[in-house]
Order: structure tokens, then sequence, then C-alpha cells
């Protein structure tokens, strides 16, 4: 059976790699928990802190690879709802005990993050 990414890339090729032998790793350094620059008063989106500027890096860079940019409003937008709904999805395994608090509080931690890499770049 395919993987999700398989199945919904537009070619019928692999979206991401599922070889971990060359994965691109998230840097995870940093407060994951810092507050949305216009949360602060920050009227520059790309004042995030170095970890945030690298995850929203990450994720662009991700998007680019399928020809489209989080720069794009509508792009952005679905990234949010899609890291938004992955973490309504951690929050139902840490409900039914398939992973932990612990897990949970981690998984939720980088969706988060991905929820915010568009207002980074």
């Amino acid at each position: 059976m395919p993987g999700l990414a398989e199945e919904s890339h537009p070619s019928g090729g692999h979206a991401v790699s599922s070889s971990t032998a060359h994965a691109t790793v998230i840097p995870l350094r940093g407060n994951l928990r810092a507050p949305h620059p216009a949360a602060s008063g920050c009227s520059d989106r790309k004042a995030g802190t170095q970890s945030e500027r690298d995850v929203a890096a990450f994720w662009e860079q991700v998007y680019t690879q399928q020809g489209r940019t989080l720069a794009d409003t509508a792009t952005a937008d679905a990234h949010r709802i899609t890291s938004a709904t992955i973490g309504l999805l951690i929050e139902g395994a840490r409900a039914d005990g398939v992973i932990d608090d612990e897990q949970a509080q981690y998984l939720s931690a980088l969706t988060i993050e991905a929820v915010r890499a568009p207002d980074f770049l």
C-alpha cells in the first residue's frame, strides 16, 4: 500500500522521501513556545528567532520543491489548516493512549512551529 505522500503527489511520485538515510532534519533547538511576533507588538514578520526562521526555511523548501511557496497567502493558509489538523490528530492519539503526554507535548510543539512557519519567511 503506497504512503500518503505518494498518493497525494500530483505526478504519482513520492512527495517525501521514505528513506531515512538522507532525511532532512528540522532544527529543534530553541524555544518552541516563543510568542507570535504580532503578540509582542513586533511588526516585522521576519523578526523571529533563528530557530523559527530555520523551521520556516525548512517548510518553504518543502513547498518550493513542489512548485509552491508559503509566501502565497492561499498556500500559507492551507499549510496552517493542515498543520493545525495534525495537532488535533496528535491530541486524539494522546486521548486514546496511543502516545503519552510527553510525546504529545513534543509533537504538538512541532505542529505549532509548522503553523507559524509562514510568519517567519
